[in-house]
């Protein structure tokens, strides 16, 4: 990412987005900045191209190249779509690899981009389609069943009945994809939010007040490891990487302990890694709430470092100060392998830091990279 790009992020304070709708608005923020903005929906729902389009509920290749090419023309002749891309939409770095495009071209790749998102869901929570990590992300129902066939029929019944007030081309699949991920109790995304004025309040307004001079490092970021079995709240491997976390605080290492790991394992478990190794340093550590941030959302390796970069970002911890990542061996070792490297290319399409020093079996010095900002739709319990 270009250090003018990290300047034009740098002139606006770093501060969490703000959610309305958590779920809707980390997967498809475009939309809810349309949504949200009456003069842009306006212009929106009243563009001789938008207004005609009325797909399904999954979005055609045709209906979504149309879609984009439609809002990147409207980039041109509506101020209030300018006004909106050019200020909240870029500021916001959702869609911060996009960022180097002009206008109308960071609106198309927007605009595909939550396209893809909404057929995945419905791929996945109404078709039944297997998702990337079937073992923890898939529909919770058997889409075959008569039962689970008449959910769905339900649900086009009562969004058919609605029809009068999802007036863009984008709301009917938008609700229908929504409603899939409520129906199947996967609304992960959005659990815990807005997380700056729950569970982590207490060190966002810490932050503010931190010398940084007196540490080495910014954070240490510890992954989740999930549980093997129902109605356990912690993991032995979550309970060890704790003890190596609480070591390196107590010596200093850092201000700040980012605990990071979603409702994972076993698939819809009642708890999230993060919030339940929070409890753990609290309780047998007696490490201060305001020094402890969660990540109670990611779901792998890949986007506990990921959401990790985000955090840092969002609540102002210096971006260009060196951090910590440490956890047990095993982990350690394959954060620095070239597996971990290719399976964050693959999957989220960049690398969301930059690892430096080994200092031990357990640490690694890293650099968080401003990409881990952008938002995935296609992987909509952790977008």
């Amino acid at each position: 990412m270009n250090f003018a790009l990290l300047l034009l992020l740098s002139a606006a304070a770093p501060a969490p987005v703000a959610l309305q709708n958590p779920v809707q608005d980390k997967n498809f923020y475009l939309l809810s900045l349309i949504e949200s903005t009456p003069s842009v929906k306006k212009a929106v729902a009243e563009d001789p191209v938008l207004s005609h389009l009325r797909p399904g509920y999954q979005i055609t290749s045709a209906e979504s190249a149309e879609a984009a090419r439609a809002l990147s023309a409207l980039y041109q002749k509506s101020p209030a779509v300018r006004a909106m891309t050019d200020g909240p939409l870029r500021t916001s770095g959702m869609y911060i690899r996009y960022d180097n495009l002009p206008g109308g071209e960071l609106l198309e790749r927007a605009l595909s981009d939550c396209i893809r998102g909404i057929n995945r869901i419905v791929d996945v929570y109404a078709l039944g389609k297997p998702p990337r990590y079937p073992a923890i992300d898939s529909v919770t129902y058997d889409p075959k069943t008569p039962a689970y066939q008449q959910v769905l029929k339900s649900l086009d019944a009562i969004i058919q009945d609605d029809a009068a007030s999802l007036d863009l081309f984008f709301s009917k699949p938008l609700r229908y994809a929504l409603e899939l991920l409520w129906l199947n109790h996967r609304d992960e995304a959005g659990r815990e939010e807005p997380m700056e004025r729950k569970d982590n309040s207490a060190a966002f307004q810490r932050v503010k007040s931190v010398d940084w001079s007196k540490f080495p490092y910014t954070v240490i970021v510890v992954p989740g490891a999930g549980n093997d079995r129902p109605g356990v709240r912690l993991s032995p491997s979550g309970k060890l990487r704790d003890e190596i976390a609480a070591k390196r605080y107590r010596e200093g290492k850092a201000p700040f302990i980012l605990v990071s790991g979603g409702y994972v394992h076993p698939s819809q478990t009642e708890y999230a890694e993060a919030i339940e190794m929070k409890r753990d340093l609290m309780e047998r550590f007696h490490i201060p709430a305001d020094a402890i941030i969660i990540d109670p959302h990611a779901r792998h390796t890949t986007t506990n470092m990921r959401n990790a970069a985000r955090l840092m970002y969002r609540y102002g911890i210096p971006f260009d100060r060196k951090a910590l990542v440490t956890t047990d061996p095993s982990q350690s070792q394959y954060i620095s392998d070239p597996t971990f490297e290719k399976r964050c290319i693959e999957e989220l399409g960049y690398l969301p830091h930059r690892l430096l020093t080994r200092l031990s079996a357990f640490d690694i010095e890293f650099l968080p990279k401003i990409e881990s900002l952008h938002a995935d739709p296609l992987d909509p319990l952790d977008p």
